[in-house]
């Protein structure tokens, strides 16, 4: 397990802005997994299928090359690559923007799997909340570590997590969960990398 945490890097009134931007340019539609031997896309089709039992997440993907998000992701992904990763990064796939209401909540995943493309793969997620955390209550971004969540046994990396505006970059092949949201909305950008296939 290894991820990088830029804690409050974003400030809350950037990531309002950030959230009215997001709002205004997404359309909606229920989250998917992947069915097995297929890379995750937006493709509506046999690839993947609706299984809220896993994940309960509405989803929007933000495709624009020239959207505001793109230079703000590639900025944390970038440092925090050459600080900690040193993996080999051709590009980023589209955006996406998520929102987690009403028990909304994806259950322990990858997002790479050794199936993903031909020659390349999933390397490095990033991920933040636009959203403060005392705006909604669970949906809380879990990492984990043997028998138990990783923030089970550290508070001060927990509140890092759920606080509005911290960029969190870990390895795809990385375990980790959101858990259901219980009460108002969480709102989330993700993105992942692409690079070599690991040898």
């Amino acid at each position: 397990m290894a991820f990088y945490i830029f804690p409050r890097a974003i400030p809350k009134k950037e990531c309002k802005r950030l959230l009215k931007y997001c709002l205004k340019n997404s359309d909606f539609e229920d989250a998917s997994v992947i069915n097995k031997g297929h890379s995750d896309t937006s493709d509506k089709d046999e690839r993947s299928r609706i299984e809220h039992e896993l994940r309960k997440t509405a989803v929007s993907f933000i495709s624009d090359k020239e959207n505001m998000m793109n230079e703000l992701v590639w900025h944390f992904i970038r440092q925090a690559n050459a600080e900690f990763f040193n993996y080999k990064l051709e590009y980023f796939q589209a955006i996406q923007f998520a929102r987690y209401r009403d028990g909304g909540h994806y259950d322990w995943h990858q997002d790479s799997s050794p199936q993903d493309l031909a020659n390349e793969g999933r390397k490095l997620s990033l991920t933040f909340s636009l959203t403060d955390h005392d705006e909604y209550e669970g949906g809380l971004l879990q990492f984990y570590n043997g028998d138990k969540p990783y923030e089970d046994q550290d508070h001060d990396i927990e509140r890092d997590i759920k606080s509005v505006g911290t960029v969190i970059v870990f390895d795809s092949r990385d375990w980790h969960r959101v858990t259901p949201v219980t009460k108002g909305t969480r709102y989330s950008i993700v993105c992942w990398t692409v690079g070599p296939n690991f040898v």
